[in-house]
C-alpha cells in the first residue's frame, strides 16, 4: 500500500461501542485522542478531533428516545482517501436537522437552541454528513484531512497479495470427507470466504459431530498429484427425521482451476441422498448472479419453487463493520424431488394456476382441491424462529391450524417488527383444507406469496409467504431461465396487489 493519499480503500483504525449515557463521552474522546496520536496529529488538531467526537456523541445521546438500556452508540475510525473518517452511529429518534432551530453566532438569544454542537463539529472537521439507514438508525460521519506521510509505516506499508498461476486439476478425486480431513475443510472455507459461512463450518468439534450424527454430509475434491483438498460441497439436514437436506457450503480453492468440479461434487451428494432414501434436495441460490441458478437447473434438473426477498446480506456476506449497511440480497429456492408420491394441497383460487406451474416444473403430482371456509377451530401450533443475527430475519412456522392461528401469526409478526427484523417468512401447511383461509389472512397483514416448498416441514408441502419491512431494489435481482422469471414476475405482482389492497 502506498501513502493513504493515493489509496482508495478504507484502513480500519479503531471501533468502540458505548452505552447511551453522556458520562461515556470521556471514553469516546480518549479513543479519538489515541487515534489522533497514531496519525501524528499535533495538539491543536487532536483537540479539534476530540471536540467533534464529543459533540457528535453527546448529540446522539440527546436525540435518543425511549429506553436506551439495550442500545449502544457505535464509533468507528478509519482512513480513506487521505482523510480520517469517524462514524458515529446510533438508533435514536429521527432528527430533522433541516427544520431545527439553529444557534446563530453573535445572537445571544439562540445560545440555548440546537445547532451549537453541529457548528462546532463543522468548524473542527472538513465535513460533517448525516446518513439515515432506516431501521439501522442514523450515522454522523466526520471527515478531516491528514498530513502526507502521517500514517505509521506498519499501517501504511502492507504488501499486496501475490497471485501466482492457478493450478489446473482436470481429474480430481471426489469422495466423502474422512473425519481426519474435516480440519482442512474448515481451513478451506476460511481461505475461500473468510468467516462468512455458517459458524459450525469453522468449529472442528461442531463439524465433526454433525458429520458423525448424519446431520451434515461433506464431499470433497482432491488434487491427486499432491493430495491437496481443493473443493467442498455439503448437505445439511435441518431435521434428520424429515430427510430433505439443503444443498450448499460449496466452494473451490481460488488457487486451483478444476473444470466441472462443483457439479461433480453435487452429483455425488445427489447419489448419496437418493441412496439414503431422502425425499428430495433443496437449495438457496443468491440472485446477485445467475451462475449457480443455471448450474442447478441445467446440470442437476432442479426447479425453482420460491423466491425469498431480502433474506441475505448482499453477496451472502456478513456485515463486518457496525457502520456498514449492506443492501439485502434475495435467493431463489430450487427443489429436486426423489419422492414423487401424489398429494392434495389447498390454496386460494387466485394462486392455483401459479401453483400448478411450480408443481409441473418439478413433475410432482398434486391435486389442487377446494379449501374449507368453515371457521377455524382446534389447537394451533405456531413457532417463531429468528435466523442468525447477520441475516436479521425470522421464520414463522405453522405446524397445526387452529382457532388462534391467525392471531398467533399476527403476534409473531408484531414481535419481529418490534425487533426491527428486515423480513419475516411464514410457512403454512399446504395440505390442510383451512390453509387457504390462513393464507388470505396473512395477505391482510401484508404478507405476499413467495412460492411453495415441497416436503420441507414434517415431510409435508408448505406455502411460503413473505413480509418485507425494508426497501429493496428488485430491479437488481437476477434470475435464470423462463421458469424463474415467470415466478419472480408473479411474486412482484403479488407484492403490488397486497400493498394496494
Amino acid at each position: 500500500m502506498t501513502d493513504t493519499t493515493e489509496n482508495t480503500d478504507a484502513l480500519f483504525l479503531a471501533k468502540l461501542s458505548l452505552p447511551v449515557r453522556k458520562c461515556m463521552a470521556k471514553a469516546a474522546r480518549e479513543c479519538a485522542g489515541n487515534v489522533a496520536a497514531v496519525l501524528s496529529m499535533d495538539e491543536k488538531e487532536t483537540y479539534r478531533v476530540k471536540l467533534a467526537v464529543d459533540e457528535a456523541f453527546c448529540n446522539a445521546v440527546d436525540h435518543f428516545s425511549g429506553s436506551a438500556d439495550d442500545e449502544r452508540i457505535h464509533l468507528e475510525f478509519s482512513v480513506r482517501d487521505g482523510s480520517l473518517v469517524i462514524s458515529v452511529r446510533e438508533r435514536g429518534i429521527p432528527f430533522n436537522h433541516a427544520k431545527a432551530e439553529r444557534f446563530t453566532p453573535g445572537d445571544p438569544d439562540s445560545a440555548d437552541k440546537p445547532g451549537l454542537g453541529s457548528l462546532l463539529m463543522q468548524q473542527a472537521m472538513d465535513s460533517v454528513e448525516l446518513f439515515v439507514h432506516g431501521r439501522e438508525g442514523k450515522e454522523v460521519r466526520l471527515t478531516r484531512k491528514i498530513r502526507y506521510g502521517s500514517l505509521p509505516p506498519e499501517l501504511a506499508e502492507t504488501k499486496p497479495a501475490r497471485r501466482g498461476k492457478r493450478i489446473t486439476v482436470r481429474e480430481p478425486d471426489i469422495r466423502s470427507a474422512r473425519e481426519d480431513e474435516l480440519g482442512e475443510v474448515c481451513r478451506l472455507a476460511w481461505r475461500c470466504y473468510g468467516f462468512t459461512q455458517e459458524a459450525f463450518l469453522y468449529d472442528l468439534d461442531a463439524l465433526t459431530e454433525k458429520v458423525r450424527t448424519g446431520a451434515f454430509k461433506s464431499v470433497i475434491g482432491i488434487d491427486p498429484a499432491n493430495g491437496a483438498l481443493i473443493g467442498h460441497a455439503g448437505l445439511k439436514y435441518h431435521d434428520p427425521a424429515v430427510k430433505v437436506p439443503e444443498l450448499g457450503l460449496a466452494f473451490v480453492d481460488p488457487a486451483y482451476r478444476s473444470p466441472f468440479l462443483a457439479p461433480k461434487m453435487v452429483r455425488l451428494l445427489f447419489d448419496m441422498a437418493r441412496a439414503e432414501g431422502d425425499r428430495g434436495i433443496f437449495d438457496c441460490s443468491v440472485t446477485t448472479h445467475t451462475f449457480s441458478q443455471k448450474g442447478l437447473q441445467e446440470e442437476m434438473g432442479c426447479r425453482p419453487c420460491s423466491v425469498m426477498l431480502g433474506i441475505a446480506a448482499s453477496g451472502m456476506r456478513v456485515k463486518e463493520l457496525a457502520t456498514s449497511r449492506q443492501e439485502k440480497g434475495s435467493v431463489v429456492n430450487h427443489y429436486f424431488p426423489f419422492d414423487r408420491s401424489p398429494a392434495t394441497v389447498y390454496l386460494p383460487e387466485r394462486h392455483r394456476d401459479m401453483a400448478r406451474e411450480i408443481y409441473g416444473w418439478m413433475n410432482l403430482p398434486r391435486e389442487l382441491a377446494e379449501p374449507d371456509d368453515a371457521p377455524l377451530s382446534g389447537v394451533s401450533t405456531v413457532n417463531v424462529f429468528p435466523l442468525p443475527e447477520e441475516l436479521n430475519v425470522a421464520f414463522i412456522v405453522v405446524g397445526a391450524i387452529g382457532a388462534e392461528t391467525v392471531h398467533e401469526i399476527a403476534d409473531g409478526l408484531r414481535d419481529c417488527r418490534h425487533h426491527r427484523m428486515d423480513a419475516v417468512y411464514a410457512f403454512l401447511p399446504a395440505g390442510l383444507p383451512s390453509s387457504a383461509q390462513v393464507m388470505t389472512a396473512c395477505e391482510d397483514m401484508g404478507f405476499f406469496f413467495a412460492g411453495l416448498m415441497p416436503h420441507i416441514h414434517d415431510g409435508q408441502d408448505r406455502i411460503l409467504m413473505q413480509f418485507i419491512d425494508i426497501p429493496l431494489n428488485l430491479d437488481a435481482v437476477r434470475v435464470y431461465g423462463d421458469m424463474t422469471r415467470k415466478l419472480f414476475d408473479y411474486i412482484r405482482s403479488e407484492q403490488k396487489r397486497v400493498a394496494s389492497s
